[in-house]
């Protein structure tokens, strides 16, 4: 038992007993905060970015009856990496049971029940296949079989046969079925997030500045207009970087990731009745087209769909799917896509948390809620529901262990020589 207590966190003593007992053992939780009744107030809490991350800690901090001002410098919700008309709801399960993994699994089944309600306005759990399609992730996913055990209304293996009949189209190749999962309109998602009394929402608000004032944080905005809050959230996706309150010589170590994805039109293949994933990923047909991608573009900031790009979507679809029989008359430079930028950490994990160093001349009340990358998705309603938890001042919704992978202080690089 100590032994187990001290593996969460626990600082574990032997103090006097009671009665005949001479010894009895205690155990002290420490914290980073010091842990008092909830002191958020009924001032707004700013949020900066209103993508999947921003509009799920809105929704989830106005459900607890705190009002939020919501601020993009977009002209709508989801105009960023969440704005894509479908997304899979998908997180790769790594094939050792750690911390990383349990957090991965936890966010998978989370997000999966966070938007039942919303089942045919933006979700769609019709189920996704994660093919083992080349040499190397058919030896990844044998072993991760061999050494997890997880209930087959998470994940189940597949043979080529029972993927075939799952997908509603021949598949090569076995792989690993998520009956839960399936996938959304992000775009509506946000939009439909954010639809709550307790939500201002302010769009074509560029943040260029973050001070502290007086007790406040001010935001201000590149076209001279301002917002004050005790507390702030940067949900900005790389862009939290030039507002986040970073002490002398250090910077946030976030970096944008490329990504376009393609649109082809339901004429132009045979569609799956379920997600895929593999190499690439397709999704099934709605309203006469579906969406395939992503390209991974690390060293490219070109904001407009590429021909190049989207000839490597079609290619790697077709090698992971040839039984789909892309048309030949689709051609690259006549399709239609979109490019966003992911927003990742150095150890491509998210962050949730207060921005660490804050004292008496930087400010209390700064929090991060970003580094998603390609699975924003999975990863914003329970990250959400944990920041939520932390700025509320209410018991965290993550043990020690699963907190300590989100922690912000990890981004912070010392760029100071000596």
């Amino acid at each position: 038992v100590r032994r187990a207590l001290a593996d969460e966190g626990f600082e574990m003593a032997k103090v006097p007993g009671f009665e005949r007992k001479r010894e009895m053992l205690t155990g002290r939780l420490p914290t980073s905060e010091e842990v008092t009744a909830p002191t958020v107030g009924t001032d707004p809490i700013v949020i900066i970015g209103a993508g999947i991350a921003g509009a799920a800690l809105a929704r989830n901090l106005a459900e607890r009856g705190v009002p939020v001002v919501l601020a993009d410098q977009a002209s709508g919700p989801g105009a960023g990496a969440s704005g894509n008309d479908q997304g899979a709801l998908y997180v790769k399960l790594g094939v050792e049971y750690n911390d990383q993994t349990e957090l991965a699994a936890t966010a998978l089944c989370f997000s999966q029940r966070f938007y039942q309600r919303w089942q045919g306005e933006f979700w769609y759990p019709c189920g996704l296949l994660q093919l083992a399609a080349t040499d190397q992730e058919q030896d990844r996913q044998k072993r991760f079989l061999e050494r997890s055990s997880y209930p087959e209304n998470l994940l189940a293996a597949v043979s080529p046969a029972e993927a075939s009949r799952i997908a509603g189209i021949p598949v090569q190749c076995e792989g690993l079925w998520f009956p839960g999962s399936g996938w959304l309109q992000p775009a509506r998602a946000c939009k439909t997030l954010i639809e709550h009394p307790l939500i201002r929402t302010i769009f074509g608000f560029k943040a260029d500045t973050l001070r502290w004032t007086d007790n406040h944080w001010v935001i201000q905005a590149s076209d001279g207009r301002s917002l004050r809050a005790a507390k702030v959230v940067l949900a900005a996706g790389h862009e939290s970087t030039a507002l986040a309150p970073v002490p002398e010589g250090q910077s946030l170590r976030l970096k944008p990731i490329r990504g376009q994805v393609t649109r082809i039109p339901a004429d132009g293949c045979r569609f799956p009745d379920v997600v895929i994933c593999g190499t690439k990923y397709l999704n099934p047909a709605y309203d006469g087209s579906a969406i395939t991608g992503a390209t991974f573009d690390l060293r490219d900031d070109n904001p407009e769909p590429t021909p190049e790009g989207h000839q490597e979507n079609l290619d790697q679809l077709r090698e992971l799917l040839p039984s789909i029989n892309i048309s030949e008359h689709i051609q690259a430079e006549h399709l239609e896509g979109r490019v966003a930028f992911r927003c990742t950490t150095h150890d491509y994990q998210p962050v949730a948390g207060p921005c660490p160093g804050n004292d008496e001349t930087a400010g209390p009340g700064v929090y991060l809620l970003t580094g998603f990358g390609s699975k924003g998705l999975v990863w914003a309603p329970l990250l959400a529901e944990y920041l939520a938890d932390r700025i509320c001042q209410q018991p965290a919704c993550l043990n020690t262990r699963l907190a300590r992978r989100v922690e912000t202080g990890r981004l912070y690089r010392n760029q100071l020589t000596v």
